[in-house]
C-alpha cells in the first residue's frame, strides 16, 4: 500500500489543528505561555479573596563582608512555596541606599488554582485590573542594635512562578549617625514578618 505524501500532510495538518484548538479551549496553552498570570488575569473565573497574611517572623543571616555568598540563601519554604535571595548589593553610596537585598518569591499554579507566599499583595480591583502592594516588614540586627529596613522595590508577577521585592538593609539615619559604614565585614539578621500568601481559585 502505498502512502500519498500529500494526503498524509493534510491528515497531520488536521490533528495538529485540533490538537491546538482543544489545548487553547482547555487553558492548557495559556497556563504554558503565561504560567501564574494566565490564571490571575482570569478574573471572570477565579478569585484572589482567600488570600491571608502568614503569621511569624523569617529570617536569613546575611555576610556582609561576601554579598555573593548570600545569593540562594532561603527566607521561606512550604513545599509548595519558595522566597530566597535573589540578588543584594552595595551601592557605595549613602544617598544612594548603602546596603540592598532582594527576594525572589516562587510559588505554584495548575489549570484550578495557584498560590504565591509573597513579601507582597496582588490585588484585582477590576476586571482585568491590579494591583499590588508590600505586605511585609523587614528589621535588621547588626551590633546588637535592631533596624526597621525601608522597601526598595515589589514587582507584578513577572516570572511564570512568582514575583520579586526588596529592601534597603540599613536605613539612611544608621549611616549618618556612624554606626554602620558602606565598608561592614560581619553578619547581619534579617527578620521579615507579614509575608502575604497570595491565593486564586476558582469562584
Amino acid at each position: 500500500m502505498r502512502i500519498n505524501l500529500k494526503d498524509l500532510t493534510i491528515v497531520l495538518a488536521i490533528l495538529i489543528f485540533i490538537s491546538v484548538v482543544v489545548l487553547w479551549s482547555t487553558g492548557h496553552i495559556g497556563l504554558w505561555t503565561r504560567g501564574m498570570a494566565y490564571i490571575v488575569n482570569n478574573t471572570e473565573e477565579f478569585t484572589d479573596k482567600n488570600g491571608h497574611v502568614i503569621q511569624g517572623e523569617y529570617s536569613v543571616e546575611i555576610n556582609l563582608q561576601d554579598l555573593k555568598s548570600n545569593v540562594g540563601k532561603v527566607l521561606y519554604k512550604d513545599g509548595n512555596n519558595k522566597i530566597y535571595v535573589s540578588w543584594i548589593d552595595n551601592t557605595a553610596g549613602v544617598n544612594t541606599g548603602g546596603y540592598r537585598i532582594g527576594f525572589r518569591a516562587c510559588g505554584e499554579y495548575s489549570l484550578t488554582n495557584a498560590t504565591l507566599v509573597s513579601g507582597a499583595r496582588h490585588t484585582t480591583v477590576g476586571n482585568h485590573i491590579f494591583t499590588y502592594d508590600m505586605s511585609a516588614k523587614m528589621t535588621a540586627e547588626y551590633k546588637g542594635k535592631v533596624y526597621d529596613s525601608g522597601v526598595y522595590g515589589t514587582s507584578g508577577l513577572n516570572y511564570k512562578d512568582g514575583d520579586d521585592f526588596s529592601f534597603y538593609i540599613f536605613p539612611g539615619e544608621a549611616y549618618k549617625a556612624g554606626e554602620v559604614s558602606l565598608n561592614e565585614k560581619g553578619t547581619v539578621k534579617l527578620n521579615i514578618t507579614n509575608l502575604y500568601k497570595n491565593i486564586w481559585v476558582k469562584k
